[in-house]
């Protein structure tokens, strides 16, 4: 299936004086060294704080060119960000008249993997494709595999979500070792000291469950639904939940909830919650 994912936009960046390279990589979380022409690389703007301001599959452009798969929502926000720590260096910013299309499969398609996972299929961009999808057939996909994707991020709300909760950590969206970031310190503290209480999940519903986002467990708020969506299988979507919740009974609203552990979550992980609750429990007691 061939999708064309209409809820993104493309930012070009160009710099013939300047190094693109350089510039990026003092911003993004990961390495845009590693960005080649087959070879597209996933990141993330983030704020001071090491919250979530955009995220972005990058790719290699013509000569002294980068272009930037951005969700649309967050476009103006990525470009003020990127026009704001430009100074004064001779870097063009504008949009692109580029698509982005998505496709898995189709055994004759010849495009790049999607760099968070070869499972969510083949990820390009074109002027035009013959598609045979739709968008939402693309997020039911990636929801099947369990990717977190822009929309989850945003569905939180504005700055809601750190970096890691999104699962980059574990799906090539942070590199740890290129040099520095915006919001690196936060996002490396999380990292190194197992700090992540929360993740982004797969999760599977008894029901559809309307407008409701608030997830509980035991009655006590266990996380956030980010978006859902019917498919053969019955009803499955993605929501920010509390890990030391993950394995017990959930529900939002009258609509019972589990979690589908997706295979990129290793096992380890899976009781990281509980660990970092009982370390709590440990200090407070001295």
């Amino acid at each position: 299936m061939l999708v064309h994912l209409s809820d993104r936009k493309v930012m070009r960046l160009h710099a013939p004086e300047e190094d693109l390279v350089a510039f990026l990589n003092g911003l993004v979380t990961n390495n845009v060294a590693n960005v080649g022409e087959d070879a597209p690389v996933w990141g993330a703007l983030l704020t001071a704080q090491g919250k979530y301001l955009a995220d972005m599959v990058i790719f290699a452009g013509g000569a002294d060119e980068v272009l930037l798969d951005l969700p649309a929502q967050r476009y103006d926000a990525a470009e003020a960000a990127l026009r704001r720590y430009r100074l004064r260096r001779k870097i063009d910013i504008s949009e692109s008249r580029q698509q982005v299309f998505a496709g898995w499969n189709d055994r004759l398609l010849v495009a790049p993997d999607d760099p968070r996972s070869a499972a969510l299929g083949k990820r390009w961009l074109g002027a035009v494709e013959s598609v045979t999808g739709e968008l939402d057939d693309y997020h039911a996909h990636r929801m099947q595999i369990g990717i977190p994707d822009s929309a989850d991020f945003i569905a939180l709300g504005e700055e809601k979500l750190m970096w890691l909760e999104s699962g980059a950590d574990l799906l090539g969206g942070v590199d740890f070792t290129k040099g520095c970031f915006v919001g690196q310190e936060n996002t490396a503290r999380m990292n190194y000291r197992g700090k992540v209480r929360k993740r982004i999940l797969p999760v599977t519903l008894s029901d559809d469950p309307g407008s409701s986002q608030d997830i509980t467990a035991d009655g006590k708020p266990a996380g956030t639904l980010t978006g859902f969506t019917h498919t053969a299988d019955g009803w499955i979507g993605m929501a920010l939940l509390r890990l030391e919740k993950m394995d017990l009974p959930m529900e939002i609203g009258s609509v019972r909830l589990s979690v589908r552990v997706p295979d990129w979550l290793p096992p380890r992980t899976n009781t990281e919650g509980d660990d970092l609750v009982a370390n709590e429990r440990e200090a407070e007691l001295g």
